[in-house]
């Protein structure tokens, strides 16, 4: 079976995630643009929930699959990567049936007590079919994570988002006259309808391979179906930990944030408002770097993980180093973007200036998240679980401590949230870089991970603010004004990183597209 490369599997990842972030985007500015904020904050409501009662779910045995089938890949036990395969499949399909099933009929008791606004009934109803379909799918995912065959799974989240966009724009109009209530429902349908096609693909994919390649005939297993149940929830108990962490902090946002706003002296109507324009608009924002990011994290734990079952510490080395750079080298660009455009882009973008300020709160912190994204996986393929749930759980008290403190503050409100996350983020990046340095042995060259990242970055800012200065009367056309000056910073920013050496070569040499001009 071959194999794809880490940084080839990142870049297949890299292109699907530009056309799915691109999509998804652009669905983003028509959902609020047609719904409004307050419809947007009733969607941002329901997916907190949503996400926790998937964690509960899966419990983490996707990523532990991956992980395993990563390091029996290295070996060649094909034979044990059948059963972890066979195994996982039926562990998770009966998990999805059983949890789809309880949590509709539980359901109204659910908005009762813990949604802010019971307008997402239905909404949140409507979507829960659709755990049942990601659970099945995450097995064929992790299946083809843990092989290294990136593309598959790039492929399958092109087609889910398509099927997403088209479903849920053409509900959403059709059903806007029934109210924001039931025109939400088209969005769950749509989510509904896009896991249901990525699951499709994947079947598809892994019995037309199955029939092709020799590798998936059966094969003796070395390793018992318990040892490999043992496996999955040692490992997933701790991940699922960590992710049952992350999706209750975000569920705690949904809810502590708005009921903040309340407090400091704004309706339910206006907090829904303000809440809507935070997470559907500011937020949009600041995950658009996710398209380099996200890319890089998946591929990047199970090469980690291959790495460090194999005993490569020096090569293990080298490939933490580079994750960490490319996500800092282009995530510190984006963010100096944001903060200084953030009022002019949520106005011309969504129609919604209003959220630029927490924009630039966000911008300001937005290195810390992308570095954290690309840590998490970091630990993951490394096996410290244990220690990413601790560093995690400080942050998240990070985060309900300043969101309880800072939102109901009159004057903060939304800013303070911002506020909140953004230390959140820096406190989680802090203490697993420290970690990773202390008790790994992995030395971090942080000179040219972070700081080069950050000189080219303050310089490229100071020539945007002189540029926009200039510009802006004499173009007297804003978005254009905008692009043009991200063309130009861009280029400033990557030439100073290149000339202070912050910009390895080598690694540019390594990607599709770059090896042929750079070789």
């Amino acid at each position: 079976m071959k194999k794809e490369g880490y940084l080839f599997g990142a870049m297949i990842l890299l292109i699907s995630n530009f056309l799915i972030k691109i999509l998804g985007f652009l669905y983003r500015v028509i959902l609020v643009r047609f719904l409004g904020a307050e419809g947007i904050g009733l969607i941002e409501m329901v997916n907190p929930f949503y996400t926790f009662i998937l964690v509960l779910t899966t419990w983490g045995i996707p990523l532990a699959m991956s992980k395993m089938i990563a390091q029996e890949t290295a070996e060649g036990n094909w034979g044990n990567i059948n059963r972890i395969f066979r195994l996982t499949l039926i562990l998770l399909t009966a998990s999805g049936l059983i949890t789809t099933t309880l949590v509709i009929y539980f359901a109204p008791v659910i908005v009762k007590h813990f949604v802010p606004d019971s307008r997402i009934y239905y909404c949140f109803v409507t979507m829960i079919p659709a755990i049942f379909l990601v659970a099945v799918c995450s097995v064929y995912r992790a299946y083809f994570q843990g092989t290294k065959q990136i593309s598959a799974i790039g492929f399958s989240q092109t087609i889910e988002q398509i099927i997403r966009v088209i479903v849920g724009l053409t509900l959403t109009i059709k059903l806007r006259k029934y109210g924001l209530e039931i025109a939400v429902v088209g969005v769950a349908v749509a989510s509904v309808a896009g896991e249901l096609g990525g699951l499709l693909f994947m079947l598809a994919k892994y019995h037309w391979q199955k029939r092709r390649s020799k590798v998936l005939l059966p094969a003796p297993a070395t390793s018992s179906s318990l040892s490999i149940l043992k496996g999955l929830f040692t490992f997933g108990t701790p991940v699922t930990l960590t992710r049952l962490l992350s999706s209750t902090l975000l569920t705690l946002e949904a809810s502590l944030i708005p009921r903040g706003l309340i407090l400091a002296g704004n309706s339910m109507r206006t907090a829904t408002e303000i809440y809507g324009r935070y997470s559907g608009v500011a937020m949009t924002l600041l995950h658009l770097p996710s398209i380099i990011t996200m890319s890089l994290a998946v591929s990047v734990m199970p090469a980690v993980a291959e790495l460090s079952a194999g005993g490569q510490k020096k090569l293990l080395e080298h490939r933490i180093t580079e994750s960490l750079w490319i996500t800092s080298a282009f995530t510190i660009h984006s963010m100096t973007i944001l903060f200084f455009y953030a009022t002019e882009l949520c106005g011309l973008v969504f129609h919604a200036p209003e959220a630029g300020e927490a924009l630039k709160v966000l911008a300001l912190g937005g290195l810390f998240c992308y570095l954290q994204q690309t840590m998490n996986s970091i630990l993951q393929g490394l096996g410290r679980v244990k220690m990413l749930l601790f560093n995690n759980l400080c942050s998240g008290l990070c985060l309900i401590l300043g969101i309880l403190l800072l939102t109901p503050v009159k004057g903060l409100e939304i800013k303070g949230a911002a506020i909140a996350l953004s230390l959140s983020n820096f406190t989680g990046c802090t203490l697993n870089i420290f970690y990773l340095m202390k008790f790994t042995g992995i030395a971090l060259p942080l000179n040219k991970i972070i700081i080069k990242p950050m000189i080219s970055g303050m310089i490229s800012l100071s020539a945007l603010m002189l540029l926009d200065h200039w510009l802006r009367p004499i173009i007297n056309n804003l978005p254009l004004t905008i692009l043009l000056l991200i063309g130009l910073t861009s280029l400033l920013y990557f030439g100073i990183l290149l000339m202070i050496g912050g910009l390895p070569l080598h690694t540019l040499k390594r990607l599709p597209f770059f090896n042929k001009w750079l070789s």
